[in-house]
């Protein structure tokens, strides 16, 4: 008799990771809708893992799945008169990139930087300068008493 276990899996980060394991389909779902409504997950995934120990063979059906496969832009048509064998390396260039689409601009890297930079100068400088006043206004208490 085949035993069945269903697993909870999570998409964090761009890697699935089993969060957990349940008995019955009803639970698991459960558990992933709840996880789903937490936003804290970029996909959940149930999915139905059967063993044969007759058999020794493994079987695996995603029963609940939230996560959204990626969209893929159609390849630009060839221009009119180039055979297919000429527009198939042309068409490859032109899909984009995954990890370019999700980089951020140098631009933005740069200014947070720099923000970051002159926050620290204005709470030095001014802890010094409070650090001045108060050891200013201790020599003139010391002068005057």
């Amino acid at each position: 008799m085949a035993q069945s276990l269903y697993e909870v899996h999570t998409l964090k980060g761009g890697q699935w990771v089993i969060d957990s394991t349940y008995p019955d389909k009803d639970t698991s779902i459960e558990v992933a809708k709840q996880l789903h409504g937490e936003r804290r997950f970029e996909g959940i995934k149930v999915i139905k893992d059967t063993f044969d120990p007759r058999t020794g063979q493994g079987k695996e059906l995603v029963v609940f799945d939230t996560s959204k496969a990626p969209k893929e832009k159609p390849a630009a048509p060839p221009p009119p008169g180039k055979s297919e064998a000429q527009a198939a390396p042309v068409a490859a260039a032109a899909a984009p990139a995954p990890a370019r689409a999700k980089k951020k601009g140098p631009n933005k890297d740069v200014s947070v930087a720099l923000k970051a930079t002159g926050w620290l100068v204005v709470i030095v400088v001014g802890g010094l300068g409070v650090l001045f006043v108060i050891n200013k206004a201790g020599d003139l208490f010391s002068r005057g008493f």
